[in-house]
């Protein structure tokens, strides 16, 4: 079954949704080693401030672009409209779960949803016709994604994770 099959991106939304609600939870109520708030040094803000435009234009207006593009060409136009879905809800839950429950929702939210991101994209990659400037653009938001998961692992989660938390 492709991923981006209806049915697989619902019940992905459903998972990463739970998944996020119980780690808001647990990080508010004290019972998991991560913190509420993201610390980040100002040099980390800086460059943060630098990937979140990079991600605008890459993460999102390329796909737009790509959606346009691929107008009149039913699997590509479902592909992106799916792809363009998911960040949207991602962008929603972020924003809503961050205020509602702890501001560092946004990592896991963002790991889950860049790991579920690039699935779509190789899952698309092997199933769509794609023209050379489709494909440029298509490998431009791939490897972005790529690099957007690196910088979750090596930047963002050893922000919020504080290791075994000691039993008092």
């Amino acid at each position: 079954m492709a991923v981006n099959n209806g049915l697989i991106i619902t019940l992905f939304i459903l998972v990463a949704t739970s998944l996020a609600v119980g780690y808001g939870f647990g990080v508010k109520a004290q019972h998991f080693p991560f913190t509420a708030e993201i610390g980040f040094s100002e040099q980390q803000w800086q460059f943060l401030r630098w990937w979140v435009k990079l991600a605008l234009i890459t993460g999102v207006l390329l796909p737009i672009f790509l959606f346009i593009q691929a107008w009149g060409q039913p699997s590509l136009l479902i592909f992106w409209g799916s792809y363009l879905l998911v960040v949207a809800v991602q962008l929603i839950s972020e924003r809503v779960f961050s205020r509602w429950l702890v501001p560092s929702i946004v990592v896991p939210i963002g790991f889950f949803y860049t790991v579920f991101r690039l699935w779509q994209l190789l899952d698309g990659f092997t199933h769509l016709p794609l023209s050379r400037l489709a494909l440029v653009g298509f490998v431009g938001v791939v490897l972005f994604w790529a690099a957007n998961l690196a910088m979750l692992m090596m930047m963002a989660i050893p922000t919020v994770y504080q290791g075994q938390k000691l039993q008092e």
